[in-house]
């Protein structure tokens, strides 16, 4: 595998690409990065944010390199039902994996801040059972990544070699 390809908006998957990178002993390179140093065709992992269930980035990377696997990155609670929407949504050929990771309102534009600020009102306005967890997101940001959230697409990577 030649490098980590990543899209970020406000850090997470940049953390998760770099942690990989080190392990891998490759370089981690944003998409636009990679357009310059990474020859089309190599061998590559991606790793893109998640909006509205579309991974960012990744139709782009698909196209010009091929790619061992995809991780999106994102603040939904991991589990099939969640996953089962990614690959409807996205579609990938290659194996997918969610990595959790963090809001951190500082690193987000106004709009992406008051988009996520009317989906909090309205999750609180709805008061369904199981979305308390989000609303305390949306309400006071969160970080969840972390190395250990990367051990199932590491170790792949890791037989890939």
């Amino acid at each position: 595998m030649k490098a980590i390809i990543y899209e970020t908006n406000s850090g997470s998957t940049q953390k998760y690409a770099q942690i990989l990178a080190d392990k891998l002993g490759v370089k981690a390179y944003s998409l636009k990065e990679a357009r310059k140093a990474v020859p089309r065709g190599e061998e590559c992992a991606f790793l893109g944010w998640v909006f509205a269930n579309k991974i960012q980035g990744l139709p782009k990377a698909q196209k010009l390199w091929k790619l061992d696997c995809i991780a999106a990155v994102g603040m939904n609670t991991p589990g099939e039902k969640y996953m089962q929407i990614l690959k409807d949504t996205n579609k990938p050929e290659e194996p997918l994996f969610y990595l959790r990771g963090a809001l951190d309102f500082s690193k987000l534009k106004w709009l992406q801040r008051k988009l996520l600020e009317a989906i909090r009102s309205d999750l609180e306005k709805q008061n369904k059972p199981g979305t308390e967890e989000m609303v305390e997101i949306l309400r006071d940001g969160c970080d969840f990544v972390c190395e250990d959230n990367l051990a199932e697409m590491l170790a792949f990577l890791m037989m890939k070699k």
